[in-house]
């Protein structure tokens, strides 16, 4: 039985419709995601969360890992004398190595397997902000890159 001109008529349409739709969500997400062609660059530096908050999920024990949203290494954020400190997770020297922690023995690890002290990592400028409408956010500049207090033995 042959399609009949109405229902020819009705397919057309939907197809359209259905057509213009994905299109339309297809602009949604380009725009929403920046054009996706841009590589996305630090200019300012990352904000970490309200002080208070991360000093007490740092009271519980472990430091907190960060990824980095701009694509490069991630970062561990600890305290050192009551003071924040954005660790970085690779090993001075060596790209291929990644340092991550161990709250089972309550250390950071190599790939090598050896343990590291805070002051042995290389580290992120932290600050918190002392006025206006982010008042106590602490922030890190990953931007830069200062070498560890203490050398790795």
């Amino acid at each position: 039985m042959p399609i009949a001109r109405t229902d020819r008529r009705l397919i057309a349409v939907t197809a359209l419709t259905v057509v213009l739709a994905a299109a339309f969500f297809a602009a949604v997400l380009i725009l929403a995601s920046g054009g996706g062609s841009k590589h996305v660059r630090e200019t300012s530096p990352l904000y970490l969360g309200p002080r208070i908050d991360l000093k007490a999920s740092l009271d519980l024990g472990s430091p907190l890992y960060f990824a980095n949203p701009f694509g490069g290494r991630g970062f561990w954020l600890d305290r050192e004398q009551g003071r924040f400190v954005a660790l970085d997770v690779g090993v001075p020297g060596d790209t291929s190595c990644s340092i991550v922690w161990r709250g089972r023995i309550n250390t950071y690890l190599d790939c090598k397997g050896r343990h590291l002290s805070s002051d042995q990592m290389a580290r992120h400028p932290v600050s918190v902000s002392i006025a206006g409408v982010t008042k106590g956010g602490v922030y890190a500049d990953l931007r830069a890159l200062d070498p560890p207090p203490s050398p790795i033995n």
